[in-house]
């Protein structure tokens, strides 16, 4: 499967944005940050890369558009931010919700990744959404300034509608 121009353009510029050197894939240094192109990020959660990030202690009901339960987990850049209170998040921060059906299994992910420091309504932000634990093409979203995720997520602080502290 080959990138997209767009996804190649996304992964530079969050390389960039965390002072790596790589086109595209973040080096280990930064694995805090998932990759913001379609592919490497199915694998990367697909591998629970998050799971050691500061989360909910439970799955609950999704407020907005996700279908299911919810469980959010929060790379340090995000967390950092949301408990110092900022309005605005750095670059290189994320969010990562598990998405859990119906018996409280997990079938996909949704994912937001802060690209560069200014939000720019939405647009320096990449979204991603897949509907599967096992299948990355079942994708909602997977692009920066994805309309549905930043007409729904621009009513939160800096796009992340997560309430802090975690519960």
């Amino acid at each position: 499967m080959k990138r997209k121009r767009s996804e190649w353009r996304t992964a530079a510029l969050l390389a960039a944005a965390l002072g790596a050197t790589s086109g595209g894939l973040m080096p280990a240094a930064r694995a805090e940050t998932p990759p913001a192109s379609s592919r490497e990020l199915f694998e990367w959660l697909k591998a629970g890369s998050y799971k050691d990030w500061a989360h909910e202690s439970v799955p609950h009901p999704a407020p907005g558009a996700h279908p299911g339960g919810v469980r959010a987990h929060l790379n340090p850049p995000l967390e950092a931010s949301l408990k110092d209170g900022r309005a605005a998040h750095p670059a290189g921060a994320a969010a990562v919700l598990e998405l859990y059906g119906k018996g409280g299994a997990l079938h996909g992910w949704a994912v937001g990744i802060k690209t560069q420091g200014d939000s720019a309504a939405g647009q320096g932000w990449y979204w991603y959404e897949v509907l599967s634990v096992k299948d990355g093409n079942r994708t909602l979203a997977a692009e920066r300034g994805a309309p549905a995720c930043v007409e729904c997520h621009a009513q939160g602080r800096d796009f992340v509608l997560t309430p802090y502290p975690l519960k």
